[in-house]
Order: C-alpha cells, then structure tokens, then sequence
C-alpha cells in the first residue's frame, strides 16, 4: 500500500471515529431531550388552559349583557317601533 492510501484511509477512520462519538453523545442526551420536550408540552397545554378560560372570563360578562340588553330591549316594546 502507498503512503497516499494509508493516509486516505487514516482520514476514513478519524472520520469515523468522530461520528462514532457524536453518535454516543447524541444517545446520551436522548433521555434528557425527551425529558426536556415533555416539560416544554406540559407548560403549552397549562399555559393554553389558562388562556382559555382567560377568555371565557372576559367574553362571559360581554355575553351575558348583550342578552340582558336584548331582553330588556324586546320586554320595553321598543322592537314594536323599528318595524313598518
């Protein structure tokens, strides 16, 4: 074998090798990722429950009047006055 071969496949096998560990190091942070993704969803969905409800507790209220304004409204007659 040439030397020019012999250090071609010397490179190959540093390539190789580094792969090996990033592969090792990606393993071994796998469970802490998952871990890591598992708290990130938790806090979306409380933070999506809180928003909800945050909005319920604001259109409630605007919901409620606007009814009460139209039974008020129908129980004076004053619909009797728009039509024809």
């Amino acid at each position: 074998m040439d030397q020019q071969v012999r250090a071609e496949i010397e490179k190959l096998h540093e390539r190789v090798s580094g792969l090996k560990e990033r592969v090792v190091n990606l393993e071994a942070q796998h469970p802490h990722i998952n871990a890591a993704l598992a708290r990130i969803e938790g806090s979306v969905d409380k933070l999506t429950s809180r928003i909800g409800r945050a909005i319920w507790a604001v259109l409630t209220p605007v919901i409620v009047l606007a009814v009460g304004a139209a039974f008020k409204i129908i129980a004076s007659g004053s619909l009797t006055q728009i039509g024809p």
